[in-house]
């Protein structure tokens, strides 16, 4: 969202939330923070909810969050923290989750919106309950609202067990009203766009995650020839779903090239702490966790690699949230000139995605024995990866140019 709305006048973009604390503070956006008088859970099990002041948000001068915003914390406060996250999967688990999130327009949001008089509102609605509170917007202001959705997340977000059903219909049911009257619908992909349009007959215009393409022009990788004595893989993302499992599978293919007296490192770059996969990659061999580094080394580190490994895991509760989806680190590993490695259904966005533009070695099925002979092909065959390289950046340069999509999203916002 900051690639997409840089260079807006600040003065511009108004920002409602109930996650300030996952805010970029040098935006100066305007910011209202959700709190007690929007989002208030029934009795007795308000006791659970923390308590947060609504109103306009301000960041002090060094950057975090201004005193005058924050409740001072007990030990009350304290131990609903600890709480929370058990309630929180309480509710997931049970389906009621949907009708404690309710959230309600206060008078003062509702002032603080009139004073920004906004021409159009901006929405990702990924939660059931921003789908929720987008249409109460528009039911109560009658404001136009553009919707933009990263993940299908209407098929992933329902975890019930109990209400599964009943709270299945409800998600659908507050989607299809999002879509029907938003002005402008915008998505992730080509293939999601097709989707969407066969599943609820609404047109959908895709935009890419944008990259800065200046960042990495100077660090793009000149040389594709790679030595025989050792092979360099990196993989920079999460070590959970839906990347997990297929990541294990490079680990191990990794693990049993070294074992046949081949030098293959596999760096994994992650914010994430998974104890599971720690455990089970410990013994393996070549595979190494490091330190992620700051968005602006990333291109450097990069060029430093061989193969830029990308994957999604094979299990149908994955697909469901990663089947329509690209992440920006796709355009990162083409704009590098780094051959890619894809190791993803076939099925997917992003397998489609590469294979239409021949951009990435490519593996569509679950098969150890098929991703290391891609691994063999992407380190012995230099012209095959002459050829993949540079169809991957002429592709990142025509469509994840940053400056080229941020003008492309300015005016879709404007065609309503």
């Amino acid at each position: 969202m900051t690639n997409l709305f840089r260079d807006w006048p600040v003065s511009k973009i108004g920002v409602i939330t109930d996650g300030i604390a996952e805010t970029n503070p040098l935006t100066k956006y305007s910011y209202y923070q959700l709190g007690d008088e929007e989002i208030k859970f029934p009795f007795p099990f308000n006791f659970a909810q923390n308590h947060v002041r609504s109103g306009p948000y301000s960041f002090n001068s060094k950057n975090s969050p201004s005193d005058s915003n924050e409740p001072k914390q007990g030990i009350v406060s304290n131990i609903k923290k600890k709480v929370r996250p058990y309630f929180d999967k309480f509710l997931k688990r049970t389906g009621l989750f949907l009708f404690f999130y309710r959230i309600n327009l206060s008078e003062s949001l509702k002032k603080w919106i009139h004073d920004f008089n906004p021409d159009i509102i901006y929405i990702q609605p990924f939660h059931a309950r921003i789908m929720q509170f987008g249409n109460m917007l528009y039911k109560q202001l009658n404001i136009p609202y553009a919707i933009h959705i990263m993940d299908d997340s209407v098929k992933y977000i329902n975890q019930s067990i109990v209400l599964r059903n009943m709270l299945q219909r409800q998600i659908e049911t507050d989607f299809k009203r999002l879509i029907s009257n938003a002005r402008v619908r915008l998505c992730i992909s080509e293939a999601m766009a097709e989707e969407y349009y066969s599943r609820y007959g609404k047109d959908f215009f895709p935009f890419r995650n944008p990259i800065d393409i200046e960042n990495w022009m100077s660090y793009q990788k000149k040389d594709m020839s790679v030595g025989a004595e050792s092979l360099k893989i990196i993989y920079n993302g999460r070590l959970f779903s839906p990347t997990l499992f297929s990541l294990i599978d490079m680990c191990h293919v990794v693990d049993g090239l070294n074992m046949e007296v081949k030098k293959v490192e596999l760096h994994i770059y992650t914010h994430d702490n998974n104890p599971v996969f720690n455990k089970t990659i410990q013994n393996l061999k070549g595979v190494k966790i490091c330190k992620t580094v700051a968005v602006g080394e990333i291109p450097k580190l990069v060029q430093q690699y061989d193969i830029f490994f990308l994957c999604l895991d094979f299990d149908t509760k994955a697909q469901k949230y990663s089947q329509f989806s690209i992440s920006t680190r796709t355009s990162e590993g083409m704009i590098s000139a780094v051959p890619v490695l894809l190791y993803a259904p076939a099925n997917t966005a992003m397998f489609k995605y590469f294979d239409k533009y021949e951009a990435g070695c490519l593996v569509g099925e679950r098969d150890s024995s098929m991703l290391e002979k891609a691994v063999m092909k992407l380190w012995n065959d230099t012209a095959y990866r002459t050829s993949i390289s540079e169809n991957a950046v002429k592709t990142a340069l025509s469509d994840s140019n940053s400056a080229k999509v941020r003008k492309e999203f300015r005016k879709a916002l404007t065609i309503y």
